[in-house]
């Protein structure tokens, strides 16, 4: 039994501390849905706000407190991510399939692609460019790090769930002008550059 002190939703401001918290997730979920407004109360006296997407069923934090005056008072709590170009380009391929998923499928159905399926959109964008051998392992190093992220879920199965809190981070206005410019680097490049973890 929780101490009468703790807030009731105290297990989802953990859990949005840690990362995103999608629907599936069914406690610290429903605790976001019925105290939205004094989670977000609490959550601003620290200088955070939260995401939430009602229509993607997740949720995640975002510091409130770099937008204003504060930066210089307030320590840095939640991070910024710097993509590498693999990544970058795993996570605009995603996307777009998820957008295409989305518009064939009205069910609602996930998205769920297997590391073959992954390898396969990353290897028509680079076919010219590259050695296959690093591609495919770069391909495999940015797909775990999009698991560590939140953009993916691994399934028991060893495939991968698609989450749409990829739209969140690349809206449609953005999506095709980063395509150009990976486009563009790959061309200019002539290979995928990874990053060692």
């Amino acid at each position: 039994m929780l101490d009468e002190h703790i807030e009731p939703y105290a297990a989802a401001v953990r859990k949005l501390l840690k990362g995103v918290v999608y629907h599936d997730d069914t406690v610290a979920w429903q605790q976001i849905r019925d105290y939205e407004y004094p989670i977000r109360d609490y959550l601003s006296k620290i200088g955070l706000g939260m995401h939430l997407d009602e229509i993607g069923n997740f949720a995640y934090l975002y510091d409130d407190s770099r937008d204003n005056d504060n930066q210089d008072v307030l320590p840095a709590l939640t991070s910024r991510r710097n993509l590498s170009f693999p990544d970058t380009l795993l996570l605009v391929l995603l996307r777009e399939r998820l957008d295409e998923h989305e518009m064939r499928d009205l069910d609602g159905a996930d998205l769920i692609l297997s590391d073959e399926d992954l390898l396969d959109m990353i290897q028509v964008f680079t076919q010219d460019y590259g050695d296959a051998r690093k591609i495919e392992s770069n391909t495999t190093t940015s797909v775990n790090r999009l698991v560590r992220y939140g953009f993916l879920t691994k399934r028991r199965d060893g495939r991968y769930t698609v989450r749409p809190l990829i739209r969140a981070k690349i809206n449609a206005d953005e999506l095709e002008s980063i395509k150009t410019r990976l486009v563009a680097h790959v061309k200019q490049d002539g290979e995928m550059e990874g990053d060692d973890e």
